[in-house]
């Protein structure tokens, strides 16, 4: 990574796409060697040792984080707490939780119906109770941060400018959902529904899509780049649009989904093997 002809300085974009690979196990190093070259070949081109301690801290931190997603968060508490409202024009009334409020219900325990019909504003999620109920809630510029999301329903939910990044979600339903601008990657999603859901302008990039279902939802400008893709249900059922698009942009779009899903044969696109260490 500290080679300046492979990765020339100002090259950022590879640079990141090379340390993202590396931590998520796609790469040529393990996280170790990665860590090994930077502090033996880059500590030379003057890089401060505070900086270089935080940059080994988060990578330690995000390893740590990782490692959790096998084990469930089962915490519970029946501790009430005082929420603000948001009434929106048209639906129902919702209680507002930012990240303060998050933090603080992680760390004692979620009280029931915490997630369920709430006002989700900028909060960075990174552990949830399997079998959690978001439905109708809205997620207003939030990120899903390496976290565990097993048999959780966002069934009537509203996402917008959010993402999902190195998470592991299995069984979760996103049905009649309304999701814009909110993306999906390095994240693993095994038997997701997203039937009747609304996506617009999202991307999945360097995502396992296994048994992913997409029955009668629409698909308005969105992207699935660099998917290891299987047992995709019902994609021949979605409207897959691209809203200010001419038609042989529409179809290029609707071809470009079906070739990186391929729903009919069932195929999966391999990643590299990863290798050990490389967490």
């Amino acid at each position: 990574m500290c080679d300046p002809v492979k990765y020339p300085p100002g090259d950022d974009a590879k640079i990141v796409r090379r340390l993202n690979d590396t931590l998520q196990g796609r790469g040529e190093q393990t996280v170790q060697e990665m860590l090994a070259e930077i502090d033996t070949v880059c500590g030379r081109l003057g890089i401060y040792n505070s900086e270089w301690l935080a940059f080994q801290q988060k990578i330690e931190d995000f390893q740590h984080q990782k490692s959790l997603l096998d084990q469930p968060y089962t915490k519970s508490s029946s501790k009430q707490y005082k929420y603000r409202s948001y009434d929106p024009p048209i639906g129902r009334k919702l209680k507002i939780v930012n990240q303060r409020l998050y933090d603080c219900a992680a760390k004692a325990g979620f009280p029931p119906n915490f997630f369920r019909e709430t006002y989700f504003d900028q909060v960075t999620f990174y552990c949830i109770p399997d079998h959690t109920d978001f439905n109708f809630s809205y997620f207003s510029n939030c990120t899903f941060a390496v976290c565990r999301i097993r048999e959780a329903t966002f069934d009537g939910a509203t996402l917008s400018s959010s993402e999902f990044h190195s998470c592991v979600m299995q069984y979760a339903t996103f049905f009649n959902a309304s999701i814009d601008h909110t993306h999906f990657h390095d994240s693993t999603l095994r038997n997701v529904s997203f039937q009747e859901a609304r996506l617009k302008s999202c991307n999945t990039v360097d995502c396992e899509l296994d048994g992913v279902g997409f029955l009668n939802a629409t698909l308005d400008g969105c992207f699935f780049g660099r998917v290891a893709a299987r047992s995709i249900r019902g994609l021949h059922t979605a409207t897959i649009t691209q809203g200010g698009a001419t038609d042989s942009e529409v179809k290029r779009n609707r071809e470009s989904i079906f070739a990186a899903l391929r729903p009919e044969q069932g195929l999966r696109l391999e990643f590299p093997a990863k290798r050990r260490g490389g967490r």
